[in-house]
């Protein structure tokens, strides 16, 4: 079941990351759909990912806007795709709003100080390092959108 779940979260991330690259929207809210709600607990992985990535489109200047705008349009659809508190969670990101240790790791990212990593990384069974591996997709795809200076 592991590597089943870990397979099915490996792809759905890939397939979202290509879609956002793409900027194939119709592939965007496939990618999405094929995270949302992926796992067990209260915040699947597939879900604690897409909030990482949601995090990132919040911030001032992103150009994940389109991804942000297409996890909006799929989680009011599908909300019930997932537990209450997950969609919670992720619709919370999308506006900016989430954990403090969150918004220390973001803010922080700049004077590689791992000690806001590791609190994040101490979030849940899993959570805090499938919301890091949505925040590091994010920052990624960020970098990717933007192109070089």
């Amino acid at each position: 079941m592991d590597a089943a779940l870990g397979r099915a979260l490996r792809e759905g991330r890939e397939r979202l990351e290509a879609a956002i690259l793409a900027a194939d929207q119709a592939a965007v809210r496939q990618g999405i759909l094929a995270l949302l709600g992926l796992g067990p607990g209260l915040t699947p992985a597939g879900d604690d990912f897409l909030t990482g990535l949601a995090l990132v489109s919040a911030l001032s200047g992103s150009r994940l806007g389109p991804f942000a705008g297409a996890l909006r349009e799929v989680l009011a659809v599908h909300q019930k795709r997932t537990t209450p508190l997950s969609a919670t969670t992720i619709a919370e990101a999308l506006d900016g709003r989430a954990r403090a240790s969150l918004h220390t790791l973001l803010d922080t990212l700049p004077h590689h100080d791992l000690a806001p990593a590791r609190r994040v990384l101490a979030i849940g069974h899993t959570s805090g390092t499938d919301i890091l591996s949505g925040l590091a997709a994010g920052l990624h795809l960020e970098r990717e959108l933007r192109g070089s200076l």
